[in-house]
């Protein structure tokens, strides 16, 4: 019978997901920080053919020789690499999110342009607030305007279908050239960063973080932005740089910005650290949310429906999908 371990604080919450989607001849077992030790890790993790979630609580992997693969069940992978993973496992990652977080990108959109929440604020307080018949206060489109995304993969994609959709002009980059496909009117490398900064009235950070990126948008860059534009970032924290950020939305050298990733993240040990150093919350020009642009139960059960698939591709003799690298660890 093929094992399967679940570990981490935060995918052990999803253990019945993952029964739910797996065939019957698996069995599971459950590594929880709150309740178990580094030392029943490393007993645990000796049983199992699949391990499922994310930093586990030792320095060096101890023995795995039923492992034949690791799955992350989430995208984000920067917490390991190969010299942290066993050497010769593959390191898989899921998606299932992108579609959830294009829904966020335009209603994010939508909201800046039309204001719909001020409207219903406004008419709550004032009714018709004293106009005189046919007077409107007027609010923007989004027709025409042009989307810039920094990080063209699975999340742009369907950020650019849907903006395509409401008739706004869609340009992009990422890392390695390829023809331009439809519905983007071009795409470039990072060298064409600073022409999507300049042409963009909404700039999407949907990349991944990696040394590459990491600070990537930083003082020239927001500089380089439309006077009236708005950050959108739905990738890292850490890919914009934090202080450079904040200057420019309180000195308002840019329209604004909607951020949902962040500097500082709870933890056991930190439940109550405030997401960012500096004051963003007290701006006027920012739209806020923490984190929580993927959250919809619709994209977990996708997402651990994968997982359940994935991981039992290696016992019927097929490669898994969505390797991110392979480890190079030696084991103890």
């Amino acid at each position: 019978m093929p094992t399967a371990l679940v570990q981490g604080r935060i995918a052990v919450q999803y253990t019945d997901l993952l029964r739910q989607n797996l065939e019957d001849d698996w069995s599971i077992l459950v590594w929880n920080p709150a309740t178990n030790t580094p030392d029943e890790f490393a007993t645990l993790a000796h049983e199992a053919d699949a391990i499922i979630g994310g930093g586990i609580p030792l320095k060096r992997w101890p023995e795995t020789p039923k492992l034949k693969m690791f799955q992350i069940p989430w995208t984000g992978h920067d917490f390991c690499s190969p010299a942290t993973m066993p050497a010769g496992i593959p390191v898989c990652n899921c998606f299932e999110h992108e579609s959830t977080m294009a829904e966020y990108v335009m209603a994010a959109i939508l909201e800046w342009t039309i204001g719909l929440r001020d409207m219903d604020r406004r008419f709550r307080a004032e009714g018709w607030g004293g106009r005189a018949p046919g007077e409107a206060v007027f609010h923007g489109e989004v027709r025409g305007r042009t989307v810039g995304i920094i990080g063209y993969g699975h999340i742009g994609i369907e950020i650019a279908s849907r903006a395509k959709a409401f008739g706004m002009r869609i340009i992009g980059t990422r890392r390695t050239m390829q023809q331009t496909p439809a519905p983007l009117d071009w795409l470039g490398t990072a060298d064409c960063l600073p022409k999507l900064l300049a042409e963009s009235d909404f700039v999407v950070v949907a990349c991944d973080l990696n040394d590459g990126t990491r600070g990537l948008i930083g003082k020239t860059e927001l500089d380089a932005m439309k006077p009236n534009s708005v950050l959108i970032n739905v990738a890292r924290g850490l890919v914009v740089q934090e202080d450079a950020l904040y200057a420019a939305l309180n000195t308002k050298s840019i329209g604004g910005a909607i951020i949902d990733v962040w500097y500082n993240h709870i933890s056991p040990k930190t439940p109550d650290v405030w997401p960012s150093n500096l004051p963003f919350h007290e701006l006027d020009n920012v739209i806020l949310s923490p984190h929580e642009s993927a959250a919809a139960p619709e994209q977990v059960a996708r997402r651990w429906q994968f997982v359940a698939t994935n991981i039992n591709r290696p016992l019927l003799g097929k490669t898994p999908k969505n390797i991110v690298f392979e480890g190079a660890q030696i084991t103890n």
